[in-house]
């Protein structure tokens, strides 16, 4: 085996420099290119770590904790975090406690608080819920009126249901979408500065206000899924502590809203775009739940994440130290000629459908099924209720700069 340095041909270098340095409008052309250049893998001065952009190398790091390691915060890659900084020590106290940060068995203990509460039969009791929330928010917009379906509809759906989940208040709604956009930009390591700084003052409200509704939960139980976290033991047998459960808490309302808001803007988008699947999914309403499964497919919420090697391992045609840190893509892998035909068609239904929007192994995401059924509910609601929405104004359109998750950002729709 041949130990190839962290360098880069000149244009994958240009190719990183664009995809992490500036704002992309459509990054898969960048991705494409990228997945075909060499062996996929590719080094980023800025990330200080290799971008990975194909399927089976993409699946396999996802499937092998103990070469490729959760167990790692930013902290890791130079000048993210200021050890100074008071702020910044208390949010790395908590947000390094998740389990998406853990192997096993750590990860094993935390994750299993949740075995209960996320399981397709779980989730199907929040259906009516999710179902009262969608039209709640949806009608109270006119027909025949161009708005932004984004921030007024695709972002407040997910929050709006994880909040009554969570047993949140109503009123508390515009606090939780401004803190988990707060959060979700402190996981894009681009985000540095001034922009780290003030989001990490943001997420750390949103701590503060999870912290007192753990210990409330503890001395007044309520039906709600934080009083379910708090009294369900781990595999251990022990329970989480309090910074523990506010920590996976938060990282519930972040990726929920993530997934569910990209998933909004992706889909639409999508039955834009292909008018004759939009017309088959209206004629056959059961074809729905592959249509879901192809917009996570070909445009999913989430396109990185992030590993790092524990001991020396080949990657492609390269052979990579202990300590090396990995940045897998799925939205990259999902579309690799590889395993997908046609990858950047809408074929609904796709057989053998087996994508990474949730990625791979021990951290498949554990709100999975509470997405899909979202996803699901929102997409009947709206094709049985607005049959004709189409596009508005193009040059509207316009995707999220975070690297991490490059949801749309803008959609403006006319019902």
């Amino acid at each position: 085996m041949t130990t190839i340095p962290p360098a880069t041909t000149d244009r994958p270098a240009q190719l990183l420099g664009d995809l992490f340095g500036g704002q992309v409008e459509d990054p898969y052309p960048i991705y494409a290119e990228l997945r075909e250049s060499g062996d996929g893998i590719h080094w980023s001065d800025l990330l200080q770590a290799y971008l990975v952009t194909r399927y089976a190398d993409v699946r396999r790091i996802g499937a092998d904790p103990k070469v490729f390691s959760s167990d790692l915060f930013f902290d890791s890659a130079p000048g993210i975090h200021d050890p100074s900084d008071p702020e910044h020590v208390r949010y790395i106290d908590a947000a390094s406690r998740l389990f998406m940060f853990a192997d096993p068995p750590a990860h094993t203990r935390i994750r299993s608080t949740f075995r209960h509460a996320f399981t397709a039969h779980g989730v199907a009791r929040w259906r009516p819920l999710v179902e009262r929330v969608t039209a709640e928010l949806i009608e109270r917009y006119p027909r025949d009126t161009e708005f932004d379906i984004m921030p007024g509809f695709a972002a407040d759906v997910p929050v709006a249901v994880i909040a009554a989940i969570l047993g949140v208040p109503d009123e508390m709604r515009p606090r939780f979408r401004e803190w988990s956009y707060a959060y979700a930009s402190t996981f894009d390591p681009v985000v540095q500065g001034s922009r780290r700084d003030e989001a990490i003052t943001t997420t750390l409200e949103l701590f503060d206000y999870l912290g007192e509704l753990v210990a409330a939960r503890r001395v007044d139980p309520r039906d709600d899924l934080v009083t379910t976290l708090v009294q369900t033991e781990t595999v251990a047998g022990d329970e989480l502590s309090d910074v523990e459960l506010l920590a996976q808490i938060a990282l519930l309302l972040v990726a929920g809203n993530e997934t569910t808001t990209g998933l909004i803007g992706s889909g639409l988008t999508l039955l834009f775009e292909n008018p004759d699947v939009h017309r088959r999914l209206l004629a056959d309403p059961a074809l729905l739940p592959d249509a879901v499964e192809e917009m996570l497919r070909i445009d999913p919420p989430l396109h990185l994440t992030i590993r790092k090697t524990t001991t020396e391992v080949q990657l492609g045609e390269r052979v990579l130290p202990a300590g090396t840190l990995l940045f897998p893509s799925p939205a990259t892998a999902n579309r690799d000629p590889r395993r997908f035909e046609r990858p950047d068609e809408f074929v609904v239904p796709r057989e053998d459908n087996k994508h990474l929007a949730f990625y791979h192994g021990v951290h498949f995401c554990v709100g999975a099924p509470l997405a899909r059924l979202e996803g699901q509910v929102v997409f009947e609601h709206v094709l049985r209720s607005y049959p004709d929405i189409r596009a508005g104004e193009a040059r509207a359109v316009r995707r999220s700069s975070n690297s991490v998750a490059r949801v749309w950002q803008h959609r403006p729709v006319i019902l």
